[in-house]
């Protein structure tokens, strides 16, 4: 975890407020402070910080009571909880790890120790909350299995009975057999195609970014060239402005300005003027880039589904697809640091606003 983690302090003392949060900021921490328990678990209402650092001896609530309820809120229980406390009492201290603190500093502390405890909680958090969403992801893709990859089998395997059929009774209906096989290969192909694009989604787990500095305005005028020459017929403008050059790894970027490029093209295409727009803007510690299409759209209600693998908002009758594509594009992001939003109205098209870390 890199040191922009953010980390709450609760103490009932300032100058060791103060003390704490000057060793941390000077490693480029984000820190907050409240002086009681009971201010504690108000801001945990509004904010979620990577690690909280609790003293024990407070007036109002001591920090056993604080960590007890922290860890038996849901929404709370998994952030680290170090005690920071000149408590030596060893029924205490065993009394905090048995409610879920993860650590105990002994005041005064070494700045050393206390920076290397920091940051080991933090990397063991970040760690365990990968792990979390790896276990959530291959849930999705046994489901994915069992379900997205069964359908085309299944009708590939009653084709192949009709065909059957048809060549046993020595039918003469040439065109039904040829038909049939034209299906079979059919739901082959997309079969295929959706194992790949699973492979695809899968090596994001252990690819690493190579970063360069990329030509994000070259990178989108080559992607729509290339998709423009796929369908020639189409009347497809894009506008794209000069955008500002990133950090990032050139192959995955570029897979990433594809995917969105190509669902701009698929969603407008049934307007006989499609119009795709791709701009920029600072946005604080981010450049974000905008792709904006006057496409199909779709229901704002459903945001939280679009960047779930096999998760589509449109059906396969309407618009092809395996529902990875986002998913694969989620992913990139993140890898780089970075983050993605969406935005849309039912038949008045889609924004995705894809945000890069100025210094990755």
């Amino acid at each position: 975890m890199s040191n922009s983690a953010e980390i709450l302090i609760v103490d009932d003392i300032p100058e060791h407020i103060t003390f704490a949060s000057s060793i941390l900021k000077s490693e480029g921490y984000k820190i907050y402070a409240v002086i009681n328990g009971k201010s504690a678990l108000e801001f945990l209402k509004t904010k979620h910080p990577d690690l909280i650092m609790l003293d024990i001896k407070m007036d109002d609530l001591n920090g056993l009571e604080v960590c007890e309820r922290i860890k038996k809120d849901e929404k709370t229980n998994d952030i680290p909880i170090i005690f920071l406390t000149a408590e030596t009492n060893s029924k205490v201290i065993r009394q905090g790890f048995e409610i879920g603190c993860c650590d105990y500093i002994t005041k005064p502390f070494i700045r050393e120790e206390f920076l290397a405890r920091v940051k080991t909680h933090l990397n063991i958090s970040r760690q365990s909350h990968e792990l979390t969403i790896a276990y959530n992801e291959l849930n999705l893709f046994c489901s994915a299995v069992s379900h997205d990859l069964k359908a085309p089998l299944n009708v590939i395997n009653m084709l192949i009975e009709m065909l059957q059929s048809e060549v046993q009774e020595n039918s003469s209906d040439i065109d039904e057999v040829i038909n049939i096989t034209n299906m079979i290969s059919e739901k082959s192909s997309q079969l295929i195609t959706m194992i790949e694009r699973l492979l695809e989604f899968s090596k994001m787990c252990n690819i690493k970014p190579k970063f360069e500095i990329l030509n994000i305005t070259n990178i989108v005028t080559k992607v729509f060239n290339e998709l423009k020459l796929t369908e020639p017929t189409r009347n497809i403008i894009l506008i794209c402005n000069n955008l500002p050059c990133i950090l990032g790894d050139k192959v995955l970027i570029s897979m990433l300005i594809k995917n969105l490029i190509s669902n701009a093209f698929k969603f407008t295409r049934n307007q006989p003027k499609a119009i795709i727009e791709v701009s920029s803007y600072p946005y604080n510690d981010y450049i974000a880039i905008s792709i904006k299409d006057n496409g199909a759209g779709f229901d704002m209600h459903y945001t939280n589904k679009l960047f779930k693998i096999f998760q589509r908002l449109h059906p396969n009758t309407e618009y092809e697809g395996t529902g990875v594509g986002l998913a694969l594009v989620d992913r990139i992001i993140k890898r780089h640091g970075g983050k993605i939003e969406a935005f849309g109205k039912i038949n008045q098209g889609a924004e995705f606003i894809i945000y890069f870390l100025r210094n990755p």
